[in-house]
Order: structure tokens, then sequence, then C-alpha cells
């Protein structure tokens, strides 16, 4: 099948879930999509249980399977995804609470990582599965990271203040960094059964933190100075698009980290777009506004569609649903240690930790990341286990989310 045929499939089948959704299902776009391509693969892998002539399922898994979604993901449309999410935050807001929200990412994702690998190293032990500490580690290093897609769109359209947004933004767009350090760590020893020195780990920290804002703050003020001089819309909507990828495969390219640096970039030139007339600022924010929500649907339909390859378990289902709630209980006590400060300095401590918390949603980065480890035990467990968690969180606190911020944070919403 060609990459033209199969962009075309996915494009239609986006719109027929959106269509769907929109009729019937009256959800969350986003939402709506990745339930109605779930239920989607539902029906085609019944139809190919009891209709011997079907082969629809089959037909479905041949599709799935040409997409390479961590290639896809986390080496093309993150860029976007993530500059576009950036563009709609407060610098300023941002910069506030620049120490709380570094411990928040920092601390606060570790400390989550630690409680979620102990936790599956419980389970596995009390289900006989012979799954090492390191390994759940690993994959607590998988799925402790927020989602900054799903958490930039849903807590932008509940209509939070902008110091709330910059909060759950500047949280969730930065411990994916710090996760993912933590992954290539662990992986890095189970694989070459070598323990990285404490000065090394330092050294690609500080690579991949201040090293990947830098060459972002660096592309963006080189665009910035570029369009002050040209002052001419459609010419900054392209070297936005240019800034986003560049800055993102130059990244890349230097071993530093992707996501770090276009989040930088991003943040500095929705900035500068913030301080223009809106004649000047308007088409530019609106052209991103429709890049993240097709890549957004698109994001979420192949999310609803991977079901079709993902090994089954009994068992790790099991588990997949006893772990669901240390989800929220684990990164409940990480946030309340690691954001102690701020969260004493809050007009309203128990709403910013409660929308917090329940506000973690993961998404398609953790699945990308699952996807991309090496075809080795205990990959399928870990698939399993991180694709569950991503459904779940987004059905059930994702779908309840505006009841909890209206119930804390009705007044200042109104």
């Amino acid at each position: 099948m060609s990459i033209l045929t199969l962009i075309s499939l996915l494009f239609l089948l986006t719109a027929i879930c959106g269509a769907i959704n929109l009729k019937y299902l009256k959800l969350p776009m986003t939402i709506g999509i990745m339930i109605a391509a779930f239920i989607f693969s539902i029906i085609l892998f019944i139809s190919d249980y009891f209709l011997s002539f079907f082969s629809g399922f089959s037909f479905a898994q041949k599709i799935v399977s040409q997409i390479n979604f961590p290639t896809l993901l986390l080496n093309g449309a993150l860029a976007f995804l993530l500059f576009a999410g950036s563009l709609q935050i407060s610098l300023h807001e941002l910069w506030k609470t620049r120490y709380n929200i570094a411990s928040l990412s920092i601390i606060g994702t570790l400390l989550s990582i630690l409680f979620l690998g102990l936790v599956f190293w419980v389970l596995f032990y009390l289900f006989s599965i012979p799954i090492s500490l390191l390994w759940c580690l690993t994959l607590g290093a998988i799925i402790a990271p927020t989602d900054p897609v799903s958490v930039i769109s849903m807590f932008g359209r509940l209509g939070l203040s902008k110091r709330l947004q910059a909060i759950f933004a500047g949280e969730s767009l930065f411990n994916d960094g710090i996760a993912l350090i933590a992954f290539t760590t662990f992986l890095s020893v189970i694989i070459h059964q070598k323990t990285p020195s404490t000065t090394s780990l330092f050294l690609i920290s500080i690579k991949e933190i201040i090293g990947s804002g830098l060459l972002g703050i660096i592309t963006a003020t080189i665009v910035i100075f570029i369009i002050r001089r040209l002052s001419h819309n459609e010419i900054t909507i392209l070297f936005s698009l240019a800034l986003a990828a560049g800055t993102f495969s130059i990244a890349s390219d230097l071993n530093m980290s992707g996501p770090i640096a276009v989040v930088a970039s991003g943040l500095l030139i929705g900035n500068h777009l913030q301080k223009q007339p809106a004649e000047k600022s308007d088409s530019v924010i609106y052209c991103w506004h429709v890049i993240d929500e097709i890549l957004n649907t698109m994001l979420f339909l192949i999310i609803g569609l991977q079901i079709v390859i993902i090994p089954f378990s009994y068992h790790i289902l099991v588990i997949t649903f006893l772990a669901f709630p240390f989800l929220a209980i684990t990164r409940f006590i990480a946030l309340s240690l690691s954001g102690f400060v701020l969260l004493y300095q809050d007009s309203n401590p128990k709403g910013l930790i409660s929308i917090l918390t329940w506000g973690g949603l993961r998404g398609g980065i953790s699945l990308a990341i699952a996807l991309s480890l090496p075809n080795i035990f205990p990959k399928n467990e870990i698939l399993l286990i991180c694709y569950g968690c991503v459904v779940l969180t987004v059905l059930i606190q994702g779908l309840t989310m505006e009841y909890v911020v209206n119930y804390f944070y009705r007044k200042e919403i109104n």
C-alpha cells in the first residue's frame, strides 16, 4: 500500500469517526474519535470471528502495522503538536511559577516513576509473572509522564485561567523530557548490563534540559528577528512551520531533547504573537489551531486503531485495571511532595492538587515509547498495560475532568 493511499484512508477514517461523534456520541472531538475507532476495531474483530468469509480485521491489522507509530509521532507530528500547544501558553505566567514547575517536572516525575515501578513490581509478583524491578521502573518511566498534547487541549477547552493553564502545561510539557532520560537510562542498563556513572547522568541531564532549551531559544530568536522586519502573515506562518520542524530536527541530530527545544521556541514565538495587534497574529494562531486539531484527531484515531495489533493477555489486562487507580494515587503523592510550596502559596490548594492529579492523562507519547521497545520479553506485557492506561485515563479522567474543574473552580470560570 502506497503512502498516499495510507494517508487517504487515515483522513477518511478520521472524517467518518468525527462525523459519528458529532452526530451520535457528542463527546470532545479527540476522545469521541478514539472511541469510534476503538468500537470500529472491536466490530471488525467480532465480524471476523463469526463470519469466516469476512477478513476486515486482518485488513485493519495490515493497515495499522504499516503505520510506524513511534516514528510518526516521536520524530514527526510531535514537533508540530508541541509547538502548537506552547503557542497558547502565557510565557509571563509560566515564568512566574518557573521554580514550582521545575520541581513538579523533575522531582514529581522521578517520584512517580519510582512509585509506579514499585506498584507494578508488586502486581507482577502477585500474579507470578517474572518481571524484574528494573523493567518495572522502565514501565513507570513510560507511564509516569502526562501527555502534553491531551492536557493542553483539554485545559484550553475548559476555560481555566492563564495561570492554571501555565502550571498544567509547563509541568506536562517538561516532564516528558525527564521521563525520557529515565527511560533511556533504565533500558540501557537492561540491554548493555552497564550502569552509567552519576557524572554521565548529570551531563546528559544538563544537555537534555538546559542545552535543548537554549537551542529552542536561539532558533526562535533568529526567526523573531526576521519576521519582525517582514511583518507578513503568510511569511510568519512559513517561518513558524520551519522553526517547529527545524528545531526538533536539529535537537535530535545533536542528541538533545526535541520536545524541550521545540517547546522553548514555541513559547517565545507565542509570546511575540501575543504582543502583536490582532490583524497580525490572528491568522497565524488560527493556522496553528487548524494544524493542531488535524494532527490531534488523527493521533487519537491511530490510538483507537492500535487495539488491532496489541497482543492480548487476560492476566495483564487484570493487572492493568488493578494498576489504574494507582496512576492517580501515585501522582497525587508525587505532586503533593514536589509541589508543596506551590500548594502552600495557592489560594485553593485542594482544587489545584485535585485537578493536577485528575488531569494527568496519558496519551500517544507513552504508547509510542512502548512500541519502540526492542522485541524482547516483556515488551508485549508493557505494551498492553500502557495501551490500557492510555485508554482508561482518556475515557475516565478525560470525560469527567470538566465536572472536577467546575466543582473546584466554578466561580473562576464563570
